[in-house]
């Protein structure tokens, strides 16, 4: 059985390099990024969970940066988005 990893990278969390390069040295397959780097202006829409939008919605990476450095910084990790990849497996970004 493989095993990947999941972050909702954000400017204040671990550099996608240094997780990329931690996650694949653990001996995990893949690391996955989510794609919410697009916030409403408007709050017209409640927040479905209640209260004020966390701030990690405003502070996410753009999923393409995140995969890139992920997979400059590593050799076998494969990297993914599911928006990205056209379907919901995954898009190998490390070649």
């Amino acid at each position: 059985m493989k095993y990947g990893v999941v972050i909702f990278a954000t400017d204040f969390a671990i550099r996608p390099d240094e997780l990329g390069k931690a996650v694949e040295d653990r001996g995990f397959e893949s690391l996955f990024f989510p794609e919410h780097t697009h916030i409403p202006a408007s709050r017209r829409t409640p927040y479905p969970l209640g209260g004020e939008l966390p701030k990690e919605y405003s502070h996410t990476l753009d999923p393409l940066v995140a995969m890139t450095m992920a997979a400059a910084a590593t050799s076998k990790l494969k990297v993914a988005n599911r928006r990205l990849s056209g379907n919901r497996a995954r898009s190998d970004c490390s070649g």
